[in-house]
């Protein structure tokens, strides 16, 4: 090789070096300005709602409601979802199979009109104006989006919030430190939880498996995996319906049967994401383990009375685990084990309120 030959390789070499540690920079801006997007409530038209008031970090990126609620006070269509390890997520909605992207999914909330949430539809550029305005963003904007801030969009608003929504990790719970070897981590109670759990008699982990406690290796009868299933919460007619505001996979799919059916949630961290299932109606997580012991809900009285447990369009795995009062406990226990109290307290996936004005 000439001289030549090694000042053009030399070269090359610090130009792609150069253009990754840009990359990393602007990456790294536009993950920054994401995060002050998520704590602000001016991308709410009112001014009263932003991405954290429905996920908030001291819930887990939940917010507590059983129906988590709009800009105009009016109650979304179900709980909130958990926000951590959705970077490698196929599915991102409780219940639509169409939307596979976090700056997808972001549509929703901006612009739903039935109920609104941030209430932004007809109100873009007002909402635009009011964010490009803003003293906290005059020099971020123009550095994580350098060649599109003369054209600042909302579409570079959701791809910063999405940018920031993938860095929220959630890998540190007692579980986590016992699976890498601290094995004296788990009470004798937790680890016969754990078996439980594993054991081919409960096969929870055939639905809440993968390090997230939410993938399923369950395939249907055409040999493709599942995602959605229905777990015999409700079953009004005794035919599998559920309440008609939120009959699930069906709302999509329009397949009478995808009633009921949810995508599997994750189990991480569910001390902090009560109540629990798609519309908070199961308060405590005791109550839950109670409604699988059985192979479904029973609710004995009103609008949605009916036993889930004999739902014809309940999936079939779901059947009476005939647990005793001590294996529930240990499964209970083995549960909170799954809980990551870093993630709530993490500064950085929080800003001081002060940072947004």
């Amino acid at each position: 090789m000439n001289k030549i030959s090694v000042f053009l390789v030399v070269l090359f070499t610090i130009c792609i070096s150069c253009s990754v540690k840009k990359n990393k920079e602007q990456d790294a801006l536009q993950i920054e300005l994401g995060k002050q997007l998520f704590y602000d409530l001016d991308l709410s038209y009112n001014q009263t709602k932003s991405c954290s008031s429905c996920h908030d970090p001291k819930f887990a990126f939940t917010d507590g409601y059983k129906r988590s609620i709009g800009s105009y006070g009016d109650l979304h269509q179900r709980n909130s979802k958990p926000l951590f390890n959705l970077a490698n997520q196929q599915y991102l909605t409780a219940a639509d199979s169409t939307i596979h992207t976090l700056e997808q999914q972001m549509n929703n909330p901006m612009f739903n009109r039935h109920p609104p949430e941030l209430g932004m539809h007809g109100h873009e550029a007002e909402i635009l104006q009011r964010i490009t305005n803003k003293r906290v963003y005059s020099t971020l904007l123009k550095k994580a989006f350098p060649a599109n801030f003369k054209n600042f969009s909302l579409a570079e608003i959701k791809k910063a919030i999405a940018a920031f929504v993938r860095t929220i990790q959630s890998s540190n719970s007692r579980y986590d430190q016992y699976i890498a070897g601290a094995n004296q981590l788990l009470t004798g109670e937790e680890v016969q939880g754990m078996q439980l759990f594993f054991s081919e008699k409960l096969a929870c982990n055939k639905c809440h498996g993968g390090v997230n406690f939410d993938l399923p290796s369950i395939q249907n009868t055409a040999g493709n995996k599942e995602f959605y299933f229905n777990t015999g919460i409700y079953n009004i007619n005794g035919a599998g319906a559920y309440p008609a505001d939120d009959i699930g996979l069906m709302q999509v799919t329009k397949q009478p049967l995808d009633m009921g059916k949810f995508k599997v949630p994750t189990l991480r961290n569910l001390i902090f994401t009560a109540p629990y299932y798609h519309d908070g109606s199961a308060a405590g997580l005791a109550e839950v383990i109670e409604d699988y012991n059985r192979g479904g809900r029973t609710i004995s009285s009103g609008a949605n009375k009916g036993n889930g447990s004999v739902s014809p369009l309940k999936h079939p795995l779901l059947q009476p685990l005939q647990l005793s009062d001590a294996q529930k406990k240990q499964l209970l226990v083995f549960l909170y084990t799954l809980t990551d109290s870093t993630l709530v307290t993490n500064p950085v996936f929080q800003i001081s309120p002060a940072t947004s004005k």
